[in-house]
């Protein structure tokens, strides 16, 4: 890739978790998740935007695709850690973190 980075698309339709946890096996360190708010053009605030999972601590933050990609880039080669990261980017509890704040309170109110 652009930036060195090795990578694999898992597309076997498996849940979430499972995806998680077969990367989590192998030692794959970081991983990044598109899903439906990526490519949402009805959702402008999280258009373009990924999920970034730290393997050790199972943390997650979300941003711009690039700003993401250049976060891994950075944190494989040993110029920033991921406590920096979660500093320069939101932090995921849940996915309604990654909606516009109305349609948190929509989501939550259903």
């Amino acid at each position: 890739t652009q930036h060195n980075l090795s990578h694999k698309i898992d597309d076997s339709g498996a849940s979430i978790g499972r995806r998680y946890a077969r990367t989590d096996e192998i030692g794959v360190p970081f991983g990044i998740t598109i899903d439906e708010l990526t490519i949402s053009e009805d959702l402008p605030a999280t258009f373009g935007t990924v999920t970034l999972r730290e393997r050790d601590s199972a943390e997650q933050v979300w941003g711009a695709m690039e700003a993401i990609v250049e976060a891994v880039s950075a944190l494989s080669r040993g110029l920033t850690t991921w406590a920096d990261v979660k500093t320069k980017f939101s932090l995921v509890a849940k996915k309604e973190d990654r909606q516009r704040p109305e349609q948190a309170a929509t989501s939550a109110a259903e």
